[in-house]
């Protein structure tokens, strides 16, 4: 009977480890830093306009002003619950 309740605990205790492996690390968040933005089929993506991409920003596109100025969008998709406010 000991070793069944021994074995019984190593099964418990592989499948925990498993489990924890199998999710990995927390690993940072995406924070969401957009003001504006717009959703495409579920896809969200920031209307703000800014002077120049952050250097995380890997979809950057040049957007020109009524006054003949560039400025730039960051086209990458953000993170559900951003909490941007939806124009």
């Amino acid at each position: 009977m000991k070793s069944s309740t021994l074995l019984a605990i190593l099964v418990l205790q592989a499948l925990l480890v498993s489990t924890a492996v199998a999710k990995g690390p927390a690993g940072p968040k995406k924070q969401c830093w957009c003001g504006e933005c717009t959703s495409w089929s579920g896809v969200w993506t920031c209307d703000d306009l800014l002077t120049k991409c952050a250097a995380t920003c890997k979809n950057c596109v040049p957007v020109s002003t009524d006054k003949g100025a560039t400025k730039y969008r960051c086209r990458d998709f953000l993170p559900e619950n951003c909490g941007c406010k939806i124009h």
